[in-house]
Formats: C-alpha cells, sequence, structure tokens
C-alpha cells in the first residue's frame, strides 16, 4: 500500500482516502483512551514509519546469514532455536509483518534506547512474536532482550461465547463501555463516571495476564463482592468513619491482638506491588486490595473505633488502611473518591 502514494502525498486520490481512514482511526483510540483516562501519547509510530527500515534491514541481513531464501521468499530459519520458521519477505518482494516488526523495534531503539519495551498482544501472537525477536537478537541483541513480550486471552461475550468478526458476535470497547453505564444505571446505585470506569478497569485487572475474559457488565459494577465499586465504596466508608472522630491521630505503638492482622496486611502492600511489577501481573494488586477490604471488614465487625478506648490509635491505623487502598487503587487508574 505504502507504494501507491507518497508519505507527504495528501492530494491524490488514494492519499485523501487513507489519510481520511487513518485520522478515524487515531479519533477513534483518542475517544477511548480519554474515556479511560489514559495518559495521551507522546507519540505514535504508524507501520508506513517502520516499513522501509525493517525492508532494508532484512535485506541486509540476508547477506549476512541472519535470514535465508526459501522458494523466493526471505524466511527466519526458526527450528534451530526451537521455533517455527516464518516469512519476512514474500515471493513477490513484499514485507510481512515480521520485517515491519523488525523495523518497529529497531526504530524505537534508535529514539529511545529504552530500558525495557513492553508488546502486548493476543495469546495467538506468542509464537509469532518469539520468532520476530529471536531472529532481531542474531543481529541487534540489546533492543531484542529488553523487549518483554506479553500476552492477554480474549473478550468472551456472556456465556463464554467468543467473538468472532466472521461471526458478527463483535462487542468494541466501546460497547462493554457503554453497557457498564446502562448496568449501573439500571442498578439504582449512583454509577457515575468514576464508578462505571472503575467496573470495567478492575474487572479486566483482576483477570490474570493471559486468561480469557468474560464480562459481566452487571457483576462489574456491583457494590458487593470483588469489583472495581465495592473497593471505591470500601475506601469511602473508612473515610466516612474517620470524619466522626475528633482524637488526634496517635503513632501506632502497643498493637494489640485485635489490630493486629489488619496492621500485618497492611504492611504486605509493598512487597505485593514489587511482585506485581516484576511479574507485569496487576492482578496481584487487585487480590491483595480486595483482601485488605475483607480484613479490615473483620476487624471493623468484631471492634469499636469510635468511642473505643484505643479510638485514637485505631484512627491511625484506619487512616493507614485507606491510605493504602487508595494507593493501590491509584496504581490500577482507579479512582478512590471520599464519599458515595
Amino acid at each position: 500500500m505504502y507504494a501507491l502514494h507518497d508519505s507527504n502525498d495528501h492530494d491524490s486520490d488514494f492519499a485523501k482516502i487513507y489519510w481520511t481512514c487513518r485520522d478515524w482511526s487515531y479519533t477513534y483510540f483518542a475517544k477511548l483512551y480519554n474515556e479511560l483516562g489514559v495518559v495521551p501519547f507522546d507519540r505514535y509510530i504508524p507501520e508506513s514509519e517502520v516499513t522501509p527500515l525493517g525492508l532494508a534491514t532484512v535485506k541486509e541481513q540476508l547477506a549476512s546469514g541472519v535470514y535465508a531464501q526459501s522458494d523466493g521468499a526471505v524466511v527466519f530459519l526458526g527450528e534451530p532455536f526451537g521455533l517455527h520458521t516464518r516469512v519476512f519477505i514474500n515471493s513477490e518482494g513484499l514485507p510481512t509483518y515480521e520485517a515491519k516488526d523488525v523495523g518497529l523495534s529497531l526504530t524505537k531503539w534508535q529514539d529511545y534506547h529504552f530500558d525495557s519495551s513492553i508488546i502486548i498482544t493476543a495469546n495467538e501472537q506468542m509464537q509469532y512474536m518469539q520468532t520476530v525477536l529471536k531472529s532481531i537478537e542474531q543481529f541487534a541483541p540489546e533492543p531484542a532482550n529488553r523487549t518483554i513480550h506479553l500476552t492477554h486471552g480474549v473478550v468472551k461475550l456472556q456465556g463464554g461465547i467468543k467473538m468472532s468478526s466472521r461471526k458478527g458476535n463483535i462487542v468494541s470497547a466501546m460497547d462493554i463501555i457503554n453497557e457498564a453505564r446502562a448496568a449501573g444505571a439500571a442498578s439504582g446505585i449512583a454509577a457515575n463516571e468514576s464508578t462505571v470506569m472503575a467496573a470495567i478497569k478492575y474487572a479486566f485487572l483482576k483477570q490474570r495476564m493471559g486468561g480469557d475474559i468474560i464480562y459481566d457488565p452487571q457483576e462489574s459494577i456491583s457494590m458487593a463482592g470483588n469489583s472495581g465499586p465495592y473497593l471505591q465504596y470500601a475506601h469511602a466508608r473508612a473515610r466516612s468513619i474517620l470524619q466522626k472522630s475528633s482524637l488526634t491521630a496517635a503513632q501506632l505503638q502497643d498493637i494489640d491482638a485485635s489490630e493486629r492482622a489488619l496492621a500485618i496486611k497492611i504492611s504486605e502492600y509493598n512487597e505485593v506491588i514489587m511482585r506485581a511489577q516484576i511479574e507485569y501481573m496487576p492482578h496481584h494488586i487487585c487480590a491483595y486490595l480486595y483482601e485488605l477490604t475483607q480484613t479490615f471488614n473483620r476487624f471493623y465487625e468484631n471492634e469499636q473505633v469510635i468511642g473505643s478506648e484505643r479510638e485514637a490509635v485505631r484512627c491511625s491505623l484506619l487512616d493507614i488502611y485507606a491510605n493504602t487502598l487508595k494507593q493501590g487503587l491509584g496504581l490500577l487508574g482507579i479512582d478512590a473518591p471520599e464519599r458515595m
């Protein structure tokens, strides 16, 4: 397609179609990211920008022996590395996605010299990406070894039906957002945008990376159970309790037996965050935050806070609990409202 018009051509009939469609795509993604509260990207790197470099690099490394000729095409022989052989330039001389990803990797390395580059694709692209990175490793080991490939499953409709463009049962990201809004309105709760976004983000992030997701709007928006809105409510509830106290917070000293379980659970926060970061698994944070709220609930059901002899100490513990919950939700991109 790139051979049909120059990258600076905005006037030919084909170019007008190309640039219009590309603008539509960028506009839609900008709308979606804005809905989700995603910080705007510094840069988009379109396929057309990296294709020439990818094509030239594969041809250059063909002469070096990294790639090989096969039936008129240029391939990387993956079998010696326990991988599949993949085509990088087809028999018509056109670059495949593999060659374009070579160009993308080298472009990012040249422009940013990154510490790490995280690529997220569907599970089906795991072997594809392994082969591409292994080929790059042969002539540019640093960017290849600093690239981390994560995969995710598919979003399924209720009932576990896998979405398929061929069958026409596709649900777009905006459809999911609107379904969550509708579920919130139908539930009778005060489902503002903060609650809706919490419902969606948490429903996805609590799933282990790589697994399929069956999204249930009603379950995700619920104020009960392991949901984003529930954790928001737990934070607001803690703040409400603290507002009832007129005492100055006290130092957390001489924690008694009834307070110890909550204090211990709070102390696990940094370890959980570190694990989630090292493993690139945000579901660890979700699981921890839910366990944290359950630990607090058990404490609050059995122990008096406001009006107790240990009110100042317990309010300090409660304040740390609320701050921990707020920080954890913030890492997930979820607001922690003061009241609900």
